[in-house]
């Protein structure tokens, strides 16, 4: 007795060989990994297999929009930042540049990001969030700035 395989089986085991493979060409942590995926199923799991369809191509053209897929050779690139993540890192490193921040490095931005905004990294960065993200610290750099000097 043979079995025939769906169309749409076959394509949800290519997508998913293709998730894993581009999660595993980011190096991208369990964490940000599930994040992005329940990003893109809007909370309904953190599991790529029970993606839709639609969804299982969303996450595979998020995944090329963060380098997947290019045979680079080489150190890795950052991926490219939007012009609003880009403001919060220089907002960040303003702070940190006027004392305010003792830790200026990567990896305390991403901590206050997932403090305040809950997301994993920079780049993980929605445009509503990075809204948020820009007006807190708007804020605290007011509050900096109205602290009289000796």
């Amino acid at each position: 007795m043979t079995s025939t395989v769906k169309p749409s089986d076959a394509r949800r085991s290519a997508d998913l060989k293709a998730i894993h493979a581009m999660r595993r060409e980011l190096s991208l942590t369990e964490d940000c990994y599930r994040a992005r995926v329940s990003q893109v199923a809007g909370g309904r799991t953190d599991s790529a297999a029970d993606l839709t369809a639609r969804e299982r191509s969303t996450l595979i053209e998020q995944l090329k929009g963060l380098g997947a897929g290019k045979k680079l050779r080489g150190r890795p690139l950052r991926p490219a930042l939007t012009p609003q993540q880009r403001k919060v890192r220089a907002m960040w490193l303003d702070l940190a540049d006027k004392g305010v921040i003792g830790d200026r490095s990567e990896a305390a931005l991403a901590a206050w990001l997932k403090s305040r905004i809950g997301v994993d990294a920079l780049q993980w960065l929605q445009p509503a969030d990075a809204g948020r993200a820009i007006e807190q610290l708007k804020r605290w750099t007011d509050r900096v700035e109205e602290v009289p000097q000796p």
